[in-house]
């Protein structure tokens, strides 16, 4: 699904905007934000020391310095694939949001939740909601499924009732096991599962299997294990979404642990995405179930 499908700029209403200070640095980024239904109050980084968020229009170049921030100031920074690595090194240790590219519904999303973000001092998950909407449809079709199962038990003597009763539960996840050491896969199979999933864009639309969190997760697998350094921007395109999409991807699994940054020490406007030790575990562990268990056949 493409990341600004079903979007609109009226779901963030006037009414329900902070009133906060938003500052930008030209008048060409000022109009960008006012397409997206937010208005600038301050023109300049000369105005940036009273910024409650700041948007930068970084796609082009990024500056040698940052201007003198506020502790709590939010900032949203334009960027552009070629620009995206120095600009997360610019910005590291700040509250940030990016955007890649211009699209003002982007923007109007990202501003929407640097000003939660500044008000509350707590991010919200931005897939919560989406996750509570896939609950709630899987508890409603486990429901169902249950109904039917009974109204097939009720409606023959035969073995096809409990056939159909016991189908949903066939594909449930299992209880999770205590973890065990596994060893690793080769860095082969990994990228040889990776391109198995792309070939599948080849016969259907690609955002029909968007799985950015996997996709991430896999090829973070296979660069340790080759001990290979991945930047924002190269992860950005393994993650086969979006960038933008792929960027807030990142900050989640970051926040939940299963991914950590770090600085370039050769080069000061590059960071680094590693997988955390218990996340290559976990990844490692499920490569491991999966060959007891018969293999990918890939």
């Amino acid at each position: 699904m493409s990341e600004d499908a079903g979007l609109r700029l009226t779901d963030w209403p006037a009414s329900s905007r902070p009133p906060l200070t938003l500052v930008t640095d030209s008048a060409e980024t000022a109009a960008l934000v006012d397409a997206a239904g937010w208005r600038a109050t301050g023109l300049g980084i000369g105005e940036a020391e009273t910024a409650d968020i700041l948007v930068l229009d970084w796609r082009l170049q990024v500056p040698v310095a940052l201007p003198a921030l506020p502790t709590d100031c939010g900032l949203l920074a334009l960027v552009s694939l070629e620009t995206m690595d120095a600009s997360d090194a610019m910005l590291a240790g700040h509250s940030v949001r990016f955007v890649v590219g211009g699209n003002p519904v982007l923007i109007a999303t990202e501003l929407s939740e640097l000003g939660a973000l500044v008000q509350t001092r707590q991010a919200r998950d931005p897939s919560s909601d989406e996750r509570a909407r896939l609950q709630s449809l899987a508890s409603e079709l486990a429901r169902l499924a249950e109904q039917l199962g009974a109204l097939s038990e009720e409606g023959s003597d035969d073995q096809d009732g409990a056939a159909l009763a016991d189908r949903s539960y066939a594909y449930q996840a299992e209880e999770p096991l205590d973890p065990i050491p596994a060893k690793p896969p080769s860095a082969q199979r990994i990228r040889h599962l990776i391109a198995m999933r792309r070939l599948r864009d080849r016969f259907f639309r690609s955002d029909l299997f968007a799985d950015p969190a996997w996709d991430i997760l896999l090829d973070l697998t296979a660069s340790r294990i080759e001990k290979r350094q991945v930047s924002v921007s190269s992860l950005c395109i393994a993650a086969a979404v979006p960038p933008t999409t792929a960027l807030r991807w990142v900050r989640m699994m970051t926040d939940q642990g299963l991914l950590e940054r770090r600085a370039d020490p050769a080069d000061a406007r590059r960071m680094f995405v590693d997988l955390s030790d218990a996340a290559f575990a976990k990844v490692c562990g499920w490569f491991a179930t999966v060959e007891q268990r018969g293999g990918l056949g890939v």
